[in-house]
C-alpha cells in the first residue's frame, strides 16, 4: 500500500483533485500495477494531526486531529461489522472498488487527549510554521 500512498502524494503535488487521483489510482489497481496486500496489516495512525480530503467530493484539504488505527480488511463493508462512519466503534472505510478496504478504529477520548497533550510543543511549532497546520480547537480539532 505504500506504493499507492506515495503515488497519491505525487499526484496531489502535481495538482490533481481528489476525483482525478481516485480515477488514476483505480486504473492502476485494474491494470495490475498495484496488488492488494497478501496478509493482514495494521497502520498506527496515531499522529496528533492529519491533513486529508474529507471526502471524494471535497475540493479542499482539511487539517484535523483524528488519531486512529487502520486494519487492512479486504472486502469488508460497514454493514458486515455494524459500523457507522466516524463512530466511536470500528467502521469500514472503502478504499475503492475491489478488496482494498480498511477497518478504522478511532482512539478513545482519553488517549486522544494524551496524544494532543504529549504533542503540544510540536503542534505549536507546526502552527507557527504554517497556519494551515493549526488545529482549530473551537471546531473539534478541524480546520
Amino acid at each position: 500500500m505504500l506504493a499507492v500512498w506515495m503515488d497519491v502524494a505525487k499526484l496531489r503535488a502535481r495538482g490533481l483533485g481528489p476525483k482525478q487521483v481516485y480515477a488514476e489510482t483505480m486504473k492502476k489497481f485494474a491494470n495490475g500495477t498495484y496488488q492488494k496486500p497478501v496478509c493482514t496489516g495494521v497502520s498506527y495512525m496515531t499522529a496528533p494531526l492529519m491533513r486529508t480530503y474529507p471526502s471524494l467530493d471535497a475540493t479542499e484539504v482539511v487539517t484535523m486531529s483524528m488519531p486512529h488505527y487502520m486494519f487492512y480488511a479486504p472486502n469488508v463493508k460497514a454493514a458486515d461489522i455494524g459500523g457507522k462512519h466516524l463512530s466511536p466503534y470500528p467502521f469500514a472505510l472503502p478504499q475503492g472498488p475491489g478488496p482494498h478496504d480498511v477497518i478504522i478504529l478511532l482512539v478513545g477520548q482519553a488517549e486522544k487527549t494524551k496524544i494532543l497533550a504529549d504533542s503540544a510543543d510540536l503542534l505549536d511549532e507546526l502552527c507557527s510554521y504554517r497556519r494551515f497546520l493549526c488545529l482549530d480547537s473551537a471546531n473539534g480539532g478541524h480546520q
